[in-house]
């Protein structure tokens, strides 16, 4: 609780419900292992809305002579896996994780899981700060590394796989959730009418991306 309570001290929050930012930081082994309620995956749920709203708008306003498909690059690349768990990284996140029996190794945490609780966090400001609050700790955080172009190596297999096709003439990419499951979410890639390849992780962007990365790596060997 103290850790918590300090985490908040930072940002000059002054919490009104207290055990949303509990819940943001209890994973969902608590609740088969615990007589606990809630985890953190609703707010995450939330908290992945509330980041992409930000960074979009503060792109937007930024950037105004950026077209859409810039800006949807640049999007990407902040709100990306990787990105989200530097961030939670940055703000200490992973030592707050309230764990079940059923997790032993407790010091060897995710990335998925990582970059979850600085989407559940997120979603907790959210609904007990709101929207301002939120932006405060996403300009220091992920914004802040994107302006000092810390987030350049992490690449948007995406957005490179689409150029790389282009450069054969047209040609229609498509995306297919196969699964979406949590943790466990498939995505097929087809271009035109071929299947390409299967991507496997733990949100849809991660399976689209891991997909796209293994045609675009395939595509660059030949």
């Amino acid at each position: 609780m103290y850790q918590i309570q300090q985490l908040l001290k930072q940002f000059d929050i002054t919490p009104k419900n207290f055990a949303l930012y509990q819940q943001a930081f209890t994973h969902a082994s608590c609740t088969h292992n615990h007589k606990i309620q809630s985890n953190y995956e609703k707010l995450e749920f939330l908290g992945d809305a509330v980041i992409e709203l930000i960074v979009s708008e503060h792109l937007l306003k930024k950037y105004l002579d950026m077209n859409e498909g810039d800006l949807s690059k640049q999007r990407i690349m902040m709100v990306q896996s990787k990105t989200l768990a530097k961030a939670s990284k940055i703000l200490r996140l992973p030592e707050l994780i309230k764990f079940g029996d059923s997790i032993r190794d407790k010091n060897n945490i995710s990335e998925n899981i990582i970059e979850d609780v600085f989407e559940s966090f997120i979603g907790a400001v959210y609904l007990d700060q709101g929207l301002k609050k939120c932006q405060t700790i996403l300009k220091r955080t992920i914004i802040h590394l994107y302006e000092i172009h810390s987030l350049n190596d992490m690449a948007d297999f995406k957005t490179m796989l689409q150029e790389q096709i282009q450069k054969t003439g047209k040609h229609h990419i498509f995306y297919k959730t196969t699964n979406k499951e949590l943790g466990n979410t498939r995505v097929e890639l087809w271009i035109d009418n071929i299947k390409m390849g299967i991507g496997i992780g733990n949100k849809i962007k991660d399976a689209q991306m891991q997909v796209a990365k293994i045609v675009y790596q395939r595509m660059r060997k030949k």
